[in-house]
């Protein structure tokens, strides 16, 4: 497991803490035994220090600060303040200090047998040590008395003994002596037993070193960090890791590269020679760099579940990298981490109200991958990355049922017109659309029958009056028999034409033609040219069965197709506003408008419309998820009163939100084949690929690579890393020349792996109304939440 360590491992993340003189949280585990490799999380006493590798193989490092100074620590020592705020690192081969002692010398002596009887002068005077000695450069004898001394102070007194002893001659010989420091025993004594590790700067405090038997021994391939500043005083070598901080850490952060990150940073040589430089931050504050950049979509409780998330699996993978001498990179091979520059408002938010909380599965931190965007559902985790985790199972990106789709639902008081006839649904979308331009509707619920009936008369009244007054009229007097054909025609003709006109210009031949059909006898003589130049100018209609019935009064439904043919005629249908719709929020109607958005009321009487098929349909409710198009007309206070709704074609996942949810891309065959050839050996000539198995989202799982060198298989995460597809989460559609494939074009949704939580999903979860612990528990299957510091 991810979060198990190795006892070695377990005594270098502390060594690390201890060399930054820092209250580091620390892990409690219950052993089994020694040498057991099961460890079970139990507790963090308190918040945890994390290291972020930000580089592992620099030349160089600059360190500064806004601060007035920046302040240097290594383990064993006290923080040394640097009267800087600006120094560069590099390393370079060990140079051991070198320190001047003196010693003293009577030279120039002639032959041995008067060295010899000098040296015995000189014990019997002194009682010092005298040796006997050749000098090959002249060719003389000399005798060396007494030890070696540390200072001038302590040659220049003795020198004065040596005159008093008679001994003036004595000269002070000044020697140059490389010291053995304790720093260089302790760091080649930890390089012998660091098994693996690529550290090679010392780690933990000289006092932990082991008893050296026999004479020290130094390694000949010593590195130490090299420290520069504008003055001699900053300027420095140590063979430790030397951690960089601000006087004040919260308000000035210390920066690296230019670069503003909390904490401290840390620089070490490691196995190559050049530097390691790491991040040393607290979790909570590591966070602050890691939620914005992982999930920037503005919902507090999605961006609160990806700090639960990136938590947990900082908790998890805690010395991932301990050979390395930290424990995550800031990239997405862990998780994207940015600093101090990307930290937000809400983000910060997001981690202060989580404070602490991490998801658990059978009494461990799971380990909490993510995803930005899972095509509609997760996969199995050992679908993807070769290990099953009972939390890492495949989900839907959507809550189950109806439920999903209740955020967004907009709904309506009115009962749904009830037709069993295709074309009184026509008469449906007319009478709402003419109800709302002052159309009287004296029904609760449009039917068959309804529309079958004749008009009242209050109805009558109110729909000649609108037409009266598109045509600048006089309002006519009505009664129930205004609904025939014949009395109609009379009130029509006063519309549109001046009084006499049809009679005048139409002559008997005329309305004879215009009124060829079945019962035009029985139009009254009266009416006869008025109801010919209706029909001729196509203001008037006929029955379906080529009759007019004159006295038989029209029913609701021919007369509403009598005034659209008029208004379509005359160009005074409603025009209708257009737009494309974000996901509704509140039960209002939300339009893209650029970069940004409209949001409209929407009356709680509106006529509402979907489409099903090519058909519009009443409804009493219809859910708005985002890229519907819709036609829509407002009121005075600009509240929708009607609504057409043209469902989207995209996906209505939670993740919907996503530009990454549809994708396609095409390529080549030799393409294709080189690509492949990078994971899967031997293919030979390439002559088909296909989908052997699906997992539980529908990804392939695993690849059928077929080859003039017989048939390979490609599984798991691996199959999108070779294609270098965004998921593998695709169909495939293949391009033949004869019978050759030339070609594949991939169909696919998602981005990323596809496993844990979906970034985009929960942002949209979240505006559904889903909390952050419920987010996190739909996407990891039986977590718990709790709160571990």
């Amino acid at each position: 497991m991810w979060f198990q360590f190795a006892g070695k491992a377990f005594i270098i993340l502390n060594m690390f803490l201890r060399s930054l003189a820092l209250s580091a949280a620390v892990l409690i585990f219950f052993l089994d035994s020694l040498g057991n490799e099961d460890r079970r999380f139990s507790v963090l006493r308190s918040e945890p220090m994390i290291r972020i590798g930000l580089s592992t193989n620099a030349s160089s490092a600059s360190i500064t600060t806004g601060d007035s100074q920046l302040v240097a620590y290594s383990p064993d020592e006290p923080g040394r303040y640097l009267a800087t705020n600006r120094v560069s690192v590099s390393a370079r081969a060990y140079r051991p200090p070198e320190t001047e002692v003196y010693r003293f010398e009577v030279q120039n002596i002639a032959t041995s047998e008067e060295a010899e009887e000098v040296a015995k002068d000189v014990r019997e005077a002194t009682g010092e040590t005298a040796l006997v000695s050749v000098d090959p450069a002249t060719n003389t004898w000399r005798v060396w008395v007494g030890g070696t001394f540390e200072t001038a102070e302590e040659a220049d007194a003795f020198k004065a003994v040596l005159a008093e002893k008679g001994f003036e001659d004595a000269v002070v010989v000044a020697e140059k002596k490389t010291v053995i420091s304790e720093d260089a025993v302790a760091l080649s004594q930890q390089l012998r037993t660091a098994g693996k590790s690529q550290v090679r700067s010392l780690i933990r405090p000289t006092g932990d070193v082991q008893p050296v038997i026999g004479p020290p021994s130094v390694d000949p391939n010593l590195r130490e960090v090299i420290v520069n500043g504008p003055s001699e005083s900053v300027k420095y070598a140590s063979l430790k890791s030397v951690a960089f901080g601000s006087l004040n850490e919260r308000a000035n952060p210390v920066r690296y590269n230019g670069k503003a990150y909390r904490g401290r940073i840390e620089v070490f040589v490691n196995a190559r020679g050049s530097l390691t430089v790491v991040n040393v931050v607290p979790l909570e504050e590591y966070l602050l760099g890691v939620v914005p950049a992982e999930l920037s979509l503005p919902h507090l409780e999605a961006q609160k579940a990806q700090a639960i998330a990136a938590r947990t699996y900082a908790v998890a993978n805690i010395n991932g990298y301990g050979t390395q001498g930290f424990d995550m990179v800031p990239t997405v091979w862990s998780q994207v981490y940015k600093g101090v520059s990307i930290e937000t408002k809400i983000g910060t938010q997001a981690v202060r109200e989580t404070a602490g909380q991490i998801a658990m599965h059978g009494g461990k931190p799971i380990m909490a991958y993510f995803t930005s965007t899972c095509g509609g559902r997760t996969e199995n985790s050992e679908n993807i990355f070769d290990h099953a985790e009972p939390y890492l199972r495949g989900v839907e990106c959507s809550l189950e049922g109806p439920s999903h789709f209740e955020p967004f639902l907009i709904k309506t008081m009115r009962n749904p017109a009830k037709v069993r006839d295709d074309a009184n649904l026509e008469l449906v979308h007319l009478m709402s659309l003419m109800a709302v331009n002052g159309f009287s509707l004296t029904t609760s619920q449009m039917t068959d029958e309804w529309f079958e009936d004749p008009p009242s008369e209050g109805e009558i009244s109110n729909w000649l009056n609108n037409l009266a007054s598109k045509f600048g009229k006089v309002f006519p007097n009505v009664d129930r028999d205004t609904a025939k054909p014949a009395n109609l025609a009379k009130i029509l003709s006063r519309f549109i034409y001046e009084p006499g006109t049809a009679d005048a210009l139409l002559s008997d031949s005329d309305i004879a033609y215009h009124l060829s059909f079945d019962d035009a006898s029985e139009i009254p003589l009266d009416v006869r040219a008025d109801m010919a130049m209706l029909l001729r100018d196509g203001y008037f209609t006929l029955r379906p069965d080529l009759t007019l019935q004159p006295n038989r009064p029209f029913s609701r439904g021919r007369m509403l197709r009598l005034i659209r043919q008029i208004y379509e005629k005359k160009k005074w249908m409603p025009t209708l506003q257009t737009g494309t719709t974000k996901a509704s929020v509140d039960g209002k109607l939300v339009l893209r408008s650029g970069r940004s958005e409209r949001q409209l009321a929407i009356r709680p009487d509106v006529f509402l419309f979907r489409r099903f098929g090519g058909t519009l349909y009443p409804v009493r409710e219809a859910a708005i998820v985002g890229g519907e198009t819709v036609r829509f007309q407002t009121d005075g206070g600009g509240a929708v009163w009607y609504l057409e709704i043209d469902p989207t074609e995209t996906p209505t996942v939670a993740e919907n939100m996503s530009p990454f949810t549809n994708w396609s891309t095409t390529v080549s065959a030799g393409a294709v084949q080189s690509r492949l050839s990078r994971y899967v050996r031997g293919i030979g000539t390439l002559y088909d690929v296909n989908i052997k198995r699906k997992g539980y989202s529908r990804r392939a799982v695993e690849l059928e690579i077929i080859g003039s060198n017989g048939v390979k298989t490609l599984k798991g995460g691996k199959i999108r890393s070779a294609l270098r597809l965004r998921e593998q989460l695709f169909v495939i559609n293949k391009r033949y020349s004869g019978d050759k494939v030339v070609g594949y074009t991939f169909t696919g949704r998602g981005w990323g792996h596809g496993v844990g939580m979906c970034q985009y999903g929960a942002f949209g979860l979240a505006k559904m109304g889903v909390k952050a612990d419920d987010i996190i528990k739909h996407y990891y299957t039986g977590v718990d939440v709790i709160k571990a510091y």
